[in-house]
């Protein structure tokens, strides 16, 4: 299957790539605040097309999001002025994981916040929301991992 969105060979204000196959979406885009929405709007239209619970797809968009900010927040802009990505989604047998790739090779560092600050708690959220997390450096930045399990079906009689 092609690209479902592939803006390098046109105009485009927003470099992005996008292929979904076979209970998986493999995105690679500038990560920008603006388009933060459309990324949530992409992941969410896949986990019900996966038959995802509604549960677990929220706490796969709020982790995605942030996962995403934190790019934005915490990453240096290439020389071209964007902060590329990546978002690999895939539905797995008991649950659903997501990857989000970045080229900045320092791991997130967790940090013991206030509660109510409105910073400093993205780690302690992911791992609140998240079934499994792990960090990789890689040869070209990090991979941020978190794996969320499905509740199983229940029986009626």
């Amino acid at each position: 299957m092609g690209p479902l969105v592939d803006t390098r060979e046109r105009d485009a204000p927003t470099r992005v790539t996008s292929r979904s196959v076979d209970g998986q979406l493999d995105m690679s885009f500038n990560v920008r605040a603006e388009d933060l929405g459309t990324v949530r709007d992409v992941v969410a239209v896949h986990l019900r097309w996966w038959r995802i619970d509604a549960g677990t797809a929220s706490r796969m968009l709020t982790v995605v999001n942030e996962l995403l900010t934190n790019v934005l927040q915490h990453t240096t802009a290439d020389a071209g002025g964007c902060r590329m990505a990546g978002l690999l989604l895939q539905k797995v047998p008991d649950g659903v994981t997501a990857v989000v790739r970045d080229q900045d090779p320092r791991p997130p560092v967790y940090a013991s916040v206030d509660l109510l600050a409105e910073e400093g708690r993205g780690l302690m959220l992911l791992r609140a929301l998240a079934d499994d997390t792990s960090v990789s450096v890689t040869p070209v930045g990090k991979d941020v991992w978190v794996f969320m399990g499905t509740p199983e079906p229940t029986e009626f009689s």
